[in-house]
């Protein structure tokens, strides 16, 4: 069974908790905020900074914030300066 806009569910196909500073890379529908945390880079399938598109810049995430990418669209790294996050696969 795929999923899609519609019937994805966090947690339906799998995740990776992240929380050092090195690029994390993967295929991510997007990602919810274990600790505090604050991104530093985050990129599409085709290498593209989401920064300003998710708001992310500048900006320190609360615990228990989920980010969501568009469903045409999918996380293939994120970088974290600090925190802690649960990013879920697509």
């Amino acid at each position: 069974m795929s999923s899609t806009s519609t019937s994805f569910s966090a947690g339906y196909t799998g995740c990776k908790v992240i929380s050092n500073t090195s690029a994390n890379t993967g295929v991510f529908r997007g990602f919810i905020v274990n600790d505090d945390a604050v991104v530093s880079a985050i990129l599409d399938e085709d290498g593209s900074s989401l920064m300003t598109a998710l708001g992310l810049s500048g900006v320190t995430l609360r615990s228990g914030v989920y980010i969501p990418v568009d469903s045409s669209k999918y996380i293939s790294s994120i970088t974290l300066t600090s925190g802690s996050i649960v990013a879920y696969n697509r």
